[in-house]
């Protein structure tokens, strides 16, 4: 199984067919997409060979036509799509402030899950942005509280997405002050913490210490794939080329 994933950023990246094409080039089973246009996710559903689920990244106060989704690309057609919100709470930061007051636009916190059946197993999908205009303590308690609300007993969960988890603490400090942290936030080894988490629900990071922003220092992996432990990785790919994001685009080949 092919999956993949990448958050195209929507603003001004005039870049995102070209991505996408080369994605699909690539002949994925699943593309896990963030931060996509409203523009972007009509062009989407015209792509021939797959199907497409989406669910609200962001939504606009004025107009529907400048929502932002999340959006996911399947080979097989799902034999179940749901959607959950993992977060109620309402952020007071100054970048919150930013997104309602300049760009109209407020979070909307939550995961498309899509199920699909490969190779005659079961398997979700889920597919996420989690806030990154929220302290450290509640963007863990997001994913926290996403991995309950989508975990299934019988069924394997992989999670995808831009989990915003900043691996280097000078640049949290440097950039708390916007995104509303209080005094205990700047002590939380947010990395450290979400790896926590992830071995507790026995997945594995498998870009693990890798970059996936636009710059390799300070290392900055935003972007996940998690799988349960009981899969082989065959491969993992990060592409260099970033088509107009600022995040690269993620490739694992999983042996079910």
């Amino acid at each position: 199984m092919r999956i993949m994933t990448w958050n195209v950023y929507a603003f001004n990246n005039k870049k995102i067919k070209n991505g996408i094409r080369y994605i699909l080039s690539l002949r994925p089973d699943v593309v896990c997409l963030q931060e996509v246009s409203h523009i972007s996710m009509q062009w989407l559903q015209t792509i021939d060979g797959y199907t497409l689920n989406t669910c609200f990244d962001s939504k606009h106060q004025k107009t529907t036509s400048r929502n932002i989704y999340i959006c996911t690309l399947t080979k097989q057609k799902p034999i179940r799509v749901t959607k959950r919100i993992y977060d109620n709470g309402f952020s007071n930061s100054i970048l919150t402030k930013m997104y309602t007051s300049i760009l109209h636009i407020a979070e909307q916190h939550m995961v498309l899950i899509v199920t699909l059946t490969i190779r005659g197993k079961h398997i979700q999908v889920t597919n996420t942005r989690l806030s990154c205009a929220i302290g450290t303590h509640d963007r863990l308690q997001e994913m926290t509280t996403l991995i309950q609300k989508t975990k299934n007993r019988t069924i394997p969960t992989i999670y995808c997405g831009d989990f915003n988890v900043v691996d280097n603490k000078l640049f949290n400090r440097l950039t708390g002050w916007m995104r509303g942290f209080q005094h205990f936030d700047y002590l939380l080894d947010e990395r450290e913490a979400f790896e926590k988490l992830f071995e507790k629900e026995q997945l594995i990071n498998i870009f693990r210490g890798k970059s996936t922003a636009f710059v390799n220092r300070p290392l900055l992996q935003f972007d996940h794939i998690l799988v349960p432990d009981i899969f082989k990785i065959r491969s993992h790919t990060l592409l260099q080329k970033r088509f107009g994001s600022d995040h690269r685009v993620l490739i694992a080949d999983i042996a079910l």
